[in-house]
């Protein structure tokens, strides 16, 4: 198991929900891998972390969108799953 540790601030559930799912997508996507599956409680973080519309505080969506691109760019059989 990989560990990350990085400053966050003072910050809402839902924006430590993205932060770590911002950091699991940016770091699983860096490996060869065809699946990602990423487990948790918050559906709201969920759909908030693959939404690129403009809103309050994107930053965390843009990097997992941003990656994620990256990601399935060429690859049709890769996939994500929450």
């Amino acid at each position: 198991m990989l560990l990350s540790k990085a400053l966050a601030g003072q910050a809402t559930a839902l924006d430590a929900e993205l932060f770590a799912i911002r950091l699991d997508v940016v770091k699983t996507t860096s490996f060869d891998v065809k699946r990602i599956i990423i487990i948790t409680d918050s559906l709201t973080a969920a759909r908030r972390a693959v939404d690129a519309s403009v809103y309050l505080d994107q930053t965390h969506s843009l990097a997992i969108v941003q990656a994620l691109r990256d990601f399935f760019t060429n690859y049709p059989d890769r996939s994500i799953h929450f």
